[in-house]
């Protein structure tokens, strides 16, 4: 009798072997503590020391087989799903619905996995989610949650034809209120995120163009700076982030693509320096890649491009990794899937501590700089 218990348990752990082997492998218990984080405040004015648990450290991510380049999980095996995150009143007064679609693997193993929430292009006036979805499945067949969402579009004067048609300050405002719906979107996800399955202090903001721009501006400007650039906006618009005090979240990186954009990089100071993805092109025509424009107006306030906000980085020993084309025009020639390869391997590197500088262009390494 006992030789035969003997046989069949061993049995048992064979089998269990082999599917560990053929699937990823599933989240561990719970992981204490996590300790006190300040790299990225929710609150728009003041620093708030995030003590949420760890749901993944870095170690466990850096393991896994997930979160690379190879696609692990079939389409047919993910879930979406979408939904109203919030409403909001656009630039004409009209309430808005503000839409997401969420995207992951279905019947996970990982019950909390790292979050790409992606904001996308269209200069603040088009363009929807929908534009960012084929990098959230993309990201969601390597392991990660994702989500696309849609942001109140629009300022006075200004139109898809004639983007330059309007003034400085409602583009200021449009930025504003970009912001504003990303924060919404932000907390709307924290607060449910048991039942997405995301890990909060495992979020990257990921935005192309224009949603490069809000999420660079969520991580890097307060109400401070905004009322500097358009003095009574947080009067006439509200808080910037109206749950400051709610939903707290850690956000761990920016990827960027399709040009990028910040009205100063000054704002990226060494305490609120986040590791950074940029694609962009040298001689890009609506967001400059060294200094310019907003949207490349003449009218518009100046802003800065992909260049600037690396050398920002290099300064204060920040990874990064800067892909650039030595071309013309704002569209990018990279293939979508090599993108969300870029996207996922830094983070990789990230949470193996392989911290790097690394500028690349076209698909050829110029520098690589190991930080200490």
């Amino acid at each position: 009798m006992l030789k035969q218990l003997y046989w069949a348990y061993s049995l048992v752990i064979l089998v269990g072997l082999s599917l560990s082997c053929r699937y990823p492998a599933a989240e561990p218990g719970p992981v204490d503590g996590g300790g006190a984080d300040t790299t990225v405040p929710n609150n728009p004015d003041t620093v708030i020391i995030d003590t949420i648990p760890a749901k993944n450290p870095d170690s466990l991510l850096a393991r896994t087989s997930r979160f690379t380049a190879e696609k692990l999980f079939a389409i047919e095996a993910l879930t979406q799903s979408g939904g109203i995150y919030g409403t909001a009143a656009d630039y004409r007064g009209q309430n808005t619905e503000l839409k997401y679609e969420f995207i992951a693997p279905a019947n996970d193993t990982m019950k909390h996995r790292p979050f790409v929430l992606m904001v996308h292009e269209g200069a603040f006036l088009f363009g929807d989610l929908n534009n960012e979805m084929g990098k959230a499945r993309g990201l969601a067949q390597r392991g990660f949650a994702a989500a696309s969402i849609g942001y109140r579009l629009g300022f006075d004067g200004a139109s898809e034809q004639n983007p330059c048609g309007g003034n400085g300050n409602g583009a200021v405002r449009a930025v504003y209120r970009s912001v504003q719906d990303l924060y919404t979107a932000i907390h709307y996800f924290v607060d449910r995120a048991d039942e997405f399955g995301i890990d909060t202090r495992q979020l990257m903001l990921a935005g192309s163009s224009a949603g490069a721009i809000t999420a660079t501006a969520l991580v890097y400007m307060r109400e401070a700076d905004f009322e500097a650039l358009s003095p009574g906006i947080t009067q006439a618009l509200g808080p910037l982030d109206p749950q400051a005090e709610n939903s707290p979240f850690r956000v761990r990186a920016l990827l960027t693509q399709l040009g990028y954009g910040i009205f100063r990089s000054e704002y990226i100071t060494e305490s609120k320096a986040m590791p950074t993805l940029f694609f962009q092109r040298i001689g890009d025509n609506v967001l400059p890649y060294y200094k310019g424009t907003f949207l490349s107006c003449p009218t518009y306030l100046p802003m800065e491009g992909a260049k600037m906000a690396s050398d920002r980085l290099k300064q204060f020993k920040i990874p990064f990794e800067l892909n650039y084309e030595n071309l013309e025009g704002h569209h990018l020639s990279y293939p979508e899937d090599y993108v969300v390869d870029r996207y996922a391997e830094f983070m990789k590197r990230l949470w193996s501590q392989n911290l790097r500088q690394l500028t690349n262009d076209g698909y050829k390494n110029v520098e690589d700089v190991a930080l200490q």
